[in-house]
């Protein structure tokens, strides 16, 4: 897919993703894969005792995000369109992965999945995300200067 990964250590640096790191989700690279993982924590569940559905959608969309800094290094993007399929009972420990499917020239397009703590498909999601102008570098299309 692409040329030359980025590190591990760029994908999710420190600080960056506060809220990923507020609710406690360990995430790494595992070569164009995105993994995450997140333990149980009362503070994420929902009134069943099982992972809140919106943390679900969370897990999925950075895994998905983390893919694509994976593949395109020094990049950042918006979420702008995420379909989620719930198909079974999160609970435990979850293990998400994230990959990228196909990349153009302004979007990236990828897909992400979780599974519980008994390895069965809890959740998964498609999603479309548009990199950045500020950051893309040539995928800019601004030519506009300030002064």
């Amino acid at each position: 897919m692409a040329a030359s990964l980025a590190e591990p250590a760029t994908v999710f640096p420190a600080g960056r993703f506060t809220f990923q790191e507020f609710i406690g989700l360990e995430r790494w690279a595992e070569g164009e894969l995105a993994r995450i993982r997140l333990k149980h924590r009362a503070e994420l569940m929902n009134y069943l005792g099982h992972f809140h559905g919106g943390v679900l959608m969370t897990v999925l969309d950075a895994a998905m995000a983390g893919a694509i800094r994976i593949c395109s290094p020094g990049c950042s993007m918006v979420t702008i369109d995420m379909a989620t399929h719930f198909m079974g009972t999160a609970r435990g420990e979850l293990n998400a992965v994230g990959r990228v499917l196909r990349r153009t020239r302004n979007l990236c397009f990828c897909a992400a999945e979780i599974h519980n703590e008994d390895g069965e498909l809890v959740a998964s999601a498609s999603g479309s995300f548009k990199y950045r102008a500020a950051e893309a570098g040539s995928r800019s299309t601004d030519t506009s200067t300030t002064t």
